[in-house]
């Protein structure tokens, strides 16, 4: 694992993961919950997260012009990716961001798009903070596509591997991180069992 990685996964550890019991907006009841936000709004979370992300589409030579997401998980991410791709432009392809609505927009344009336009079958990424069930991002993915643009990728900083990889199977898909990794610490995987065994 390369320093930058290893540094983002303690950040994630110490800023986003919360043990307890939680119920997820997929329904779920999970023992763990990840808060994104409070690694991507990080300075040095930020920059990482964008980092390790464009050495990822790099590596698998993807091509597109943009990146964007549902938001407000995606929001983050997407500006970060679009201002550390230009200032790194030497080693990466600069990509536009957008932001995906959940709603129309009732007045003016109308638009579930936001930030970006471009010709019909342009290429884009689509990225999540994480994938639980893979519905967030699916809905992300129609409105592009029916936006008229062409999802060449998707994205995920932490796939909690609950199924989402599988519905998203139609798309090449590729999470920063999964759960297990997360999860991996001596520490953590005490705290689980200790909740587990209190469930009994």
């Amino acid at each position: 694992m390369n320093d930058s990685r290893e540094r983002l996964l303690e950040i994630l550890r110490e800023k986003s993961l919360k043990i307890g019991t939680f119920k997820l907006v997929s329904g779920m009841t999970s023992h763990y919950y990840f808060d994104s936000k409070f690694t991507t709004l990080d300075a040095e979370g930020s920059y990482l997260t964008s980092l390790l992300l464009l050495e990822e589409l790099a590596k698998r030579n993807v091509k597109a012009v943009a990146i964007g997401g549902l938001t407000l998980g995606a929001d983050p991410i997407v500006s970060a990716v679009a201002a550390v791709s230009w200032v790194e432009r030497k080693r990466f392809d600069p990509l536009a961001a957008f932001i995906v609505r959940k709603e129309t927009k009732q007045h003016g344009t109308m638009r579930f798009i936001e930030g970006f336009t471009a010709e019909p079958n342009t290429p884009v990424i689509i990225v999540d903070d994480v994938c639980t069930t893979g519905g967030s991002t699916l809905k992300a993915i129609k409105r592009t596509e029916e936006a008229g643009y062409k999802v060449v990728a998707v994205v995920c900083l932490v796939d909690r591997q609950q199924g989402g990889a599988e519905a998203l199977s139609d798309y090449p898909f590729f999470p920063l991180f999964t759960a297990e990794e997360l999860l991996a610490a001596p520490e953590i995987q005490k705290q689980l069992a200790a909740l587990t065994a209190a469930e009994g």
